[in-house]
């Protein structure tokens, strides 16, 4: 009878998910990068379109994302059509494109 009592306590604490012996920690999503052509900025839905040259393809930026050009950090709707960015990014569970970081390659000389 003890030895059943240890082993249901054992078992109990081994699987009790709110103690987290049986939780992992889920890793982080992989990254990838890619550099195209601005074709739409919707700075209201986050919404940023790049093309390139072979696809379209469509980003939602996080609200964290961070937005460069050169060492100047800028919003989303300074972004405009035909600059030139690198977009990080990764793929949501649901299959959306999330950017966390875009820079603007279009570096803007004041001389």
């Amino acid at each position: 009878m003890k030895i059943w009592l240890c082993l249901y306590a054992l078992i109990g604490l081994l699987v009790a998910p709110e103690w987290g012996f049986c939780q992992y920690e889920q890793e982080d999503p992989q990254r990838y990068s890619r550099e195209g052509v601005v074709t739409e900025v919707d700075s209201v839905g986050s919404l940023l379109v790049i093309f390139d040259g072979m696809e379209q393809t469509r980003f939602s930026v996080d609200s964290g994302a961070r937005i460069q050009r050169g060492t100047e950090n800028i919003m989303l709707d300074d972004l405009e059509s035909n600059d030139t960015v690198t977009v990080e990014y990764y793929k949501s569970p649901d299959g959306a494109l999330k950017a966390t970081s875009i820079v603007d390659n279009n570096i803007i000389s004041d001389f």
